[in-house]
């Protein structure tokens, strides 16, 4: 169940003083009800469906990040990539304000959508989610990724499970990530009249295959943040 603590509201001010505003629900209902049928015909979920999608049609009409993001890149169709925003994000924790393109903020926010419906495996990123950092940079991102699937490890290794350090999981299913993120990028290619929402899901793309190919590179790098000082 829901709660004021898992709401992180998105306040978007344009220069040309149009407003939007989202709520999203960090903790809503995994099944959304997909028996209306005013859904664009982009949300149905054979139309461009992903190769490993487990969900079954019987049950499924509709793509549930689909119908998440459905609103989302209606009211985004006519805005350009470029055009600048002043957004606000608030959580129960805190607020963060920045001054930035559109398709920085639209990225922030579909990432933290996707990461929080009922798709199964976008859904593995909740625990990411729950601790929503709007604005993310591709460091953050890694070290909150890695993150958190070492923590996630570690309870494996608690329940005497093997523990995966050598990351292949992670990689496994950034591979995964990515095949999602294309095909939704292929739905929207069809409903969008200007740009800003291809961008932000091919932005997220983009993320998902700098973390998933440059891993170990990455983490050489974040390998001087944890080195300890030798001997004087």
């Amino acid at each position: 169940m829901s709660n004021e603590n898992s709401i992180v509201e998105y306040d978007f001010l344009f220069e040309n003083g149009r407003s939007m505003h989202f709520s999203v629900d960090r903790e809503r209902a995994e099944k959304l009800d997909d028996t209306d049928p005013g859904h664009a015909e982009w949300v149905l979920l054979k139309y461009h469906r992903c190769e490993d999608c487990p969900l079954d049609e019987a049950q499924w009409k509709y793509c549930p990040v689909a119908m998440d993001i459905e609103d989302i890149a209606g009211q985004f169709s006519d805005i350009f990539s470029y055009e600048r925003a002043e957004v606000r994000v608030t959580t129960n924790e805190r607020v963060y304000l920045k001054e930035c393109d559109t398709q920085t903020a639209l990225r922030s926010l579909l990432g933290l959508v996707m990461a929080t419906s009922a798709c199964p495996i976008l859904s593995q990123l909740r625990g990411l989610a729950l601790s929503h950092l709007p604005f993310a940079t591709m460091e953050e991102t890694l070290f909150r990724t890695v993150g958190a699937y070492l923590i996630k490890q570690y309870f494996n290794y608690k329940d005497g499970g093997n523990p995966d350090l050598e990351l292949t999981g992670l990689d496994r299913f950034y591979q995964e990530l990515q095949a999602v993120n294309r095909s939704l990028k292929e739905r929207l290619d069809n409903a969008v009249e200007k740009e800003a929402n291809l961008n932000a899901i091919g932005s997220l793309f983009y993320v998902s295959i700098g973390v998933t190919f440059s891993l170990d590179d990455n983490l050489r790098e974040l390998a001087e943040m944890f080195k300890m000082p030798g001997p004087g």
